[in-house]
């Protein structure tokens, strides 16, 4: 029978988990995701990114947010459902009917292990993957050669001030209406005004021209009054020249078996940093238990901002040791594992904390 009420037990909080992870996760995810949306609008915006790399882009940041808050939302999730079983009381039932702070250990780590061996491959190998395939969408965009962020009754500049134009207006077909443009080409600047234009790419070279028609070319030097003046019923403007564009993978995008094999201190944090991630699972759940617990007359919500106040402090620490270990000021044995294991004294010491030092002295100073 007493079998049985642990399954249970078991189940109880794994179910309860596992839901509360979710919609942690979901609310965390889309809080993130906003911002990071909101900055590849920005690009797109700014003419450094298409539309049509936008919807990847989102896609895999969205992945990468998710491995990285994946400890965070452990943290919360064991805060909240043993929080909420504190204050309505259930916890005190469990401790009466002989549950103990091992067996509520026991009952977390069920959910806890299952999702370390997850993180291990999502960190160590699906977040290089993700990391190469934006770099490889970066690149493939840019050999694109379009010209992103037109915007009719604004200015528009590219190629670092080289190419200015204006458009009055772009109708539905993509037409353009009333163009203006300055380019600078051989150290001469040339100003075209054109009633109508629109964009095609030269099928052999790839490069993408501007077609212009019915309009006037103002080309010389400036400073010099020798401007050379020409009317013409079409001309084309070269916009964007056909590059391939090759993808530089970086340490953040190396594979963990290639950093294991290199001795540099930017792939060794890099690599220490990819461990961390699953490493803090388990330090967060030793953590959790102590932290969640409350009185039931009091709320639960202090232990939320206590909590958040040492990931706050953590994700800093980590910071800090990642610097160090770049700048040489510490050694790769010690890098970021120090972090953690402020980690696990301080679970630790809330845990005799919550037990008493009586019981402490009874069960464990005292010899049987």
């Amino acid at each position: 029978m007493s079998a049985f009420k642990l399954k249970i037990i078991d189940r109880l909080f794994l179910v309860q988990l596992s839901k509360m992870l979710l919609g942690v996760m979901l609310v965390l995810s889309v809080i993130l995701l906003s911002q990071r949306l909101v900055r590849l609008l920005s690009q797109v915006t700014a003419g450094e990114l298409s539309t049509d790399a936008v919807l990847s882009l989102v896609t895999f940041n969205m992945l990468l947010l998710i491995i990285k808050i994946i400890p965070a939302a452990l943290l919360l999730s064991i805060l909240l459902v043993l929080g909420r079983m504190y204050r309505d009381q259930e916890m005190t039932a469990l401790f009466a009917a002989g549950v103990g702070i091992a067996r509520l250990y026991r009952s977390v780590f069920m959910f806890a292990l299952p999702l370390f061996c997850l993180m291990l491959y999502l960190s160590l190998v699906a977040t290089p993957l993700l990391m190469e395939k934006i770099e490889g969408v970066k690149a493939d965009d840019q050999s694109k050669l379009d010209i992103r962020g037109i915007t009719d009754g604004r200015f528009n500049e590219y190629s670092r001030g080289d190419l200015v134009f204006y458009v009055e207006k772009i109708s539905d077909n993509e037409k353009m209406h009333n163009v203006f443009i300055q380019n600078r080409q051989h150290g001469k600047l040339g100003i075209t005004s054109s009633k109508s234009g629109e964009i095609k790419i030269d099928p052999e070279s790839g490069d993408r021209f501007l077609i212009l028609k019915d309009g006037h070319r103002y080309e010389g030097t400036p400073g010099q009054a020798d401007y050379k003046i020409t009317k013409f019923k079409e001309y084309g403007v070269v916009v964007a020249e056909k590059k391939d564009m090759k993808v530089v993978l970086g340490i953040k995008e190396r594979p963990t078996s290639k950093l294991m094999q290199m001795d540099s201190p930017r792939a060794m944090s890099e690599l220490q940093r990819r461990w961390s991630i699953p490493l803090a699972i388990l330090t967060f759940a030793l953590l959790a238990v102590p932290i969640s617990r409350v009185s039931p007359r009091a709320g639960m919500y202090g232990n939320l901002l206590t909590a958040l106040l040492i990931y706050v402090i953590f994700e800093n620490l980590m910071s800090l040791s990642h610097s160090w270990l770049l700048k040489g000021t510490i050694s790769n044995w010690l890098g970021v594992w120090w972090v953690h294991g402020l980690i696990v004294v301080m679970a630790g010491l809330m845990v005799m904390k919550m037990l008493g030092f009586r019981y402490l002295k009874n069960h464990w100073l005292t010899p049987q």
